[in-house]
């Protein structure tokens, strides 16, 4: 009977660490971008800034994407990736998304998921189509704008939602320190 015992405890001790080395990444995604499918893996060895939005979004957008653009110019490096994903893939493009994004800093690129909502329920990002009235939009999103930082292996650093520069600032170099 101890053997038996003793064999099922193996077996799950086994079985435990065997999970904890295939476990797969829940930050992972697969999506569309203006050069074909890329997942996370396609940005192994770079740091990973990742925001969540729409190209129609009059302010909270630029204003994020233009916040984390000058400080990741500032690192003067060019390990990082500006990771825009739309939030409203029935109007949005990866090629617009990566022009738009672009505009704040080069190393960027535009993704549309292909599972949304399981990526942003990953992520915590919390968003819902709002129907605009008299409004040539017809619609707009209302959405969080934290942003996520996931070190060169894809594992995940911080969420930012204290958009501050220096709280972007912070946080961006306490992550090169802390994961190099």
């Amino acid at each position: 009977m101890k053997k038996v015992f003793g064999f099922l405890v193996f077996l799950l001790i086994c079985g435990g660490a065997l999970f904890l080395l295939i476990k797969p990444n829940k930050y992972d995604f697969t999506a569309d971008s203006a050069n074909g499918q890329v997942t996370l893996k396609n940005f192994d060895g770079k740091y990973k800034a990742i925001y969540f939005g729409f190209l129609f979004c009059p302010d909270v957008c630029p204003t994020t994407l233009s916040l984390l653009g000058e400080q990741l110019e500032a690192l003067k490096r060019d390990d990082f990736e500006l990771i825009f994903v739309t939030l409203d893939p029935e109007r949005d493009t990866p090629e617009n998304l990566t022009l738009m994004a672009q505009n704040f800093y080069k190393n960027s690129i535009g993704l549309k998921m292909k599972n949304l909502a399981q990526v942003t329920k990953h992520y915590g990002v919390k968003f819902k189509k709002v129907q605009l009235k008299d409004s040539a939009l017809d619609y707009s999103i209302a959405h969080s704008s934290s942003i996520y930082l996931l070190d060169k292996e894809g594992k995940f650093f911080s969420e930012i939602s204290n958009l501050t520069k220096e709280n972007i600032k912070d946080n961006l170099q306490n992550m090169i320190k802390e994961r190099p």
